[in-house]
């Protein structure tokens, strides 16, 4: 083939190819640079991937620290501080991003540099003497409380956790102190304070049924949300102090929150005055037996949305009757002389015991309440596990009972969680200024249940026995006080309680025992002509 013939001809259809050809040799021979004018790097993913192949090769430095061995007797060993060498990560990353931009190969050489820690020995052992003082002072607890229930909580952080997160702090200009570690404090923040203090905003809903009850309701209620920083520093401060004196030291801090109020709050959507938590109730019931969960929910779901006029009278027995298989109450064990016997309705005086408190909280007058005759664990209030604040109630009597004697209506609503146990009773209405509060129960005296008591029985089979747990007694009391701002006096009424002890009382099966006729008679008192008892023999 005649190579130069044929192109020629080539040429000579398409001088635009020979043209197109040429341009291409050319840019074939000539270096060309592109760079892109907008690169976006996850800056995230690439530093871990860079970390990932190169953080084995450095050692970051380390102040010196405080080693706690023991607490009492306190012990202690000082760690030096150690020098360490480390990469520049934002000089690398930098640097890949450039090359990207310029479509070239990210071949970067990455920089080490040493670096000092920023405490030392000397630093430690200049606030050496005042360790004995952080451990003296005992722990640190964090205390909350809600403002929509006006219910508190605590958490205490105790000295073998201060041990274990106590590190050396800097303080301008020159200064230094003992300090709680921020990592560890937030996680402890973070599990277990978060989940008791945060809830969203809650708008408001309200529905009155034909019947005159609050089918529909839900209190508006403000957002909380713990702030984990301002928290972490107050606790730390607390802990600072005990670096730099002695006297005025805190000993207890309190959580620090973020507040969001709800879109539609409760007194916007009635007329009745139903505006905001007067006070609460609680109580536990963990551990219950089905039924008597069973009969309690039951309780709880009858009380729920009750409307209470101004200047009526609450009655526990009228609100939760009637006691009977109908009404959704089923048998359960509840108190019978010197026995624990199961009836309809059993469990009950766990609902007597919360309304009790609820109106207490609340500032409501009481108009009838009477203790239970065992101190039941189930009513010991939760301030500090006495018993004293419970009451009980029974068809027709005794009944628990209070009067709304505020000036609009007030509402009940209700809240049983069957996994922790917690009861919760909410009096809603018009805060009309008044405080009501009650100290915690106190026990004069307990009394000894003494020695266990054995009854024979032909209910058990020969040989069975069956144990009911004995019971201490007790003479408690307690103070309610009621505070007004419409010119009433302060009112203190005294509540004492007498729990009787009853020992611990064992049924024992026995053979049923055949009577013959003769040891009939002998055992009467007299016999008639036919032969029937006239008498007895007690």
């Amino acid at each position: 083939m005649n190579v130069e013939k044929e192109a020629d001809n080539l040429i000579g259809k398409d001088r635009n190819l020979l043209s197109w050809g040429v341009s291409a040799l050319l840019s074939g021979l000539r270096e060309t640079r592109y760079k892109l004018e907008t690169v976006r790097v996850d800056e995230a993913r690439l530093l871990e991937k860079i970390k990932n192949k190169i953080s084995i090769y450095e050692s970051l430095p380390r102040n010196a620290e405080i080693k706690i061995k023991s607490i009492d007797p306190l012990q202690y060993e000082i760690l030096p501080a150690k020098a360490g060498v480390v990469f520049d990560y934002d000089g690398a990353m930098g640097e890949v991003k450039r090359l990207w931009s310029d479509l070239q190969p990210a071949q970067v050489l990455i920089p080490n540099k040493n670096e000092q820690p920023v405490i030392f020995e000397d630093s430690v052992k200049s606030i050496e003497n005042r360790l004995p003082a952080v451990f003296a002072h005992g722990s640190i607890s964090l205390n909350f409380q809600d403002p929509y229930t006006g219910l508190k909580n605590d958490w205490q952080i105790g000295l073998d956790q201060i041990a274990d997160w106590l590190e050396i702090q800097k303080t301008l200009p020159n200064g230094f102190v003992f300090g709680l570690k921020q990592g560890p404090m937030i996680d402890f923040l973070t599990g277990k304070v978060e989940p008791s203090v945060n809830v969203e905003a809650r708008d408001a809903k309200f529905k009155i049924s034909a019947d005159n009850k609050v089918e529909e309701f839900q209190g508006s209620r403000p957002g909380i949300k713990l702030d984990l920083e301002k928290t972490y520093l107050a606790i730390n401060e607390a802990l600072i102090e005990r670096t730099q004196h002695n006297e005025g030291v805190a000993i207890a801090v309190m959580a620090v929150v973020e507040r969001a109020e709800p879109k539609i709050k409760t007194g916007s959507v009635n007329n009745l005055g139903i505006s905001e938590v007067l006070g609460v109730g609680t109580s536990n019931f963990l551990g219950s037996p089905i039924n008597r969960i069973k009969n309690i929910a039951n309780a709880v779901k009858k009380l729920n949305g009750i409307l209470i006029k101004p200047g009526e009278i609450f009655s526990a027995v009228e609100s939760t009757r009637p006691f009977t298989l109908e009404g959704g109450y089923l048998p359960e064990l509840g108190i019978k002389g010197d026995e624990l016997k199961p009836e309809i309705g059993g469990g009950l005086c766990q609902i007597g015991t919360t309304l009790f408190r609820m109106a207490m909280n609340a500032g409501m007058e009481i108009v009838e309440r009477r203790s239970h005759s065992l101190a039941v664990s189930y009513y010991n209030d939760p301030t500090n596990g006495n018993p004293g604040t419970d009451a009980t109630y029974y068809d027709p009597k005794p009944d628990f009972r209070f009067r709304n004697d505020t000036a609009n209506y007030v509402l009940i609503q209700t809240e049983m969680d069957t996994a922790t146990g917690e009861l919760r009773f909410y009096l809603w209405g018009t805060n009309d200024g008044r405080k009501g509060y009650y100290s915690p129960p106190v026990v004069k005296r307990w009394i000894p249940y003494g020695e266990t008591k054995i009854v024979e029985t032909t209910e058990l089979k020969p040989g069975k026995k069956e144990c009911q747990k004995p019971f201490r007694g007790a003479d408690t009391f307690f103070t309610y006080t009621r505070e007004f701002t419409d010119g009433r006096k302060k009112e203190e009424t005294v509540f004492e309680s007498h729990y009787r002890a009853l020992p611990e009382i064992c049924l024992v099966g026995v053979e049923e025992k055949v009577v013959k006729p003769a040891e009939i008679v002998e055992n009467s008192v007299g016999v008639s002509e036919a032969g029937q008892p006239v008498g007895n023999s007690e």
